[in-house]
């Protein structure tokens, strides 16, 4: 098997684990699958934003298998310990029938089961960065792809806070607490005032205190920094990012984001050299 094997974070401990799902999926069933993966991942434990983040991830490696893999497979998932595991498979090049046209017009010498994991699209990319870890490997079999989502821990349903300190050249918002769907409504509302304010808006971002975030949080930030970019002179710097959390942001933000290790180089990097 050659694996293509993208890791956020260290695998999960081999411990006692309990299956929690077992379907197979076809074309005619992703509809049904997703809101299957939202029942289950809600009912482990897992908040409404990240839940929905498994359910998207899941959905895309499924919609891959039936496109250009087998057209068929299977979702399992699994809880162990402190982390849901959804294995995602097809069945293998040979129960797609020989008169079904490639969708690539690939040579049907060439399996599109085996293929379909190094191809780039595909919800692969969504696939492998909103997980907190992500493998994925062929063979002559067909492919297996597997997503870890961990539960959150203790502490994580703190609400949202924002704190807003103005600083004269500029302006800090200090976050706080979750990172989903609550952060991006205040945030939005919070990044437009500022940015109505002044010509020059320049905003540090302080990332410290979240505890847990979501795709809806990290849609907010990007969504902030494009707010920023719109006014004639904006500039807007990250703090306090885990190590983790920014290099999945680095990936799945359309434009780059300006990060500063500590809040002092961030004011650096965000006011202008005179």
């Amino acid at each position: 098997m050659v694996d293509d094997e993208f890791v956020n974070t260290p695998p999960t401990a081999q411990d006692e684990r309990r299956l929690i799902l077992d379907q197979p999926f076809d074309a005619d069933l992703l509809y049904a699958l997703r809101a299957t993966l939202e029942a289950h991942a809600t009912h482990a434990g897992m908040p409404d934003g990240r839940a929905m983040d498994l359910v998207i991830t899941v959905h895309e490696l499924a919609t891959n298998a039936v496109v250009h893999g087998a057209g068929t497979g299977r979702v399992r998932i699994w809880r162990a310990g402190d982390t849901l595991r959804c294995e995602v498979s097809d069945a293998g090049p040979a129960t797609r029938p020989a008169a079904t046209p490639d969708a690539d017009a690939a040579p049907d010498a060439v399996p599109d089961a085996a293929r379909w994991p190094v191809e780039h699209g595909h919800g692969l990319w969504i696939a492998r960065f909103l997980p907190d870890r992500f493998t994925i490997g062929s063979g002559p079999e067909g492919t297996v792809a597997v997503a870890d989502f961990a539960l959150p821990p203790d502490g994580h349903d703190e609400p949202f806070g924002l704190d807003r300190h103005d600083r004269g050249s500029h302006t800090v918002l200090e976050l706080s607490g979750a990172l989903g769907d609550v952060a991006a409504q205040e945030l939005a509302v919070v990044v437009r005032e500022i940015v109505s304010a002044g010509p020059e808006p320049r905003l540090l971002l302080d990332l410290g205190k979240v505890t847990f975030w979501d795709a809806m949080g990290v849609a907010a930030l990007i969504t902030a920094q494009q707010q920023v970019n719109g006014a004639k002179a904006g500039a807007m710097v990250l703090t306090g990012l885990t190590a983790d959390f920014r290099r999945r942001l680095d990936a799945l933000s359309p434009a780059p984001l300006t990060v500063g290790d500590t809040r002092d180089e961030a004011v650096r990097r965000l006011l202008p050299r005179s």
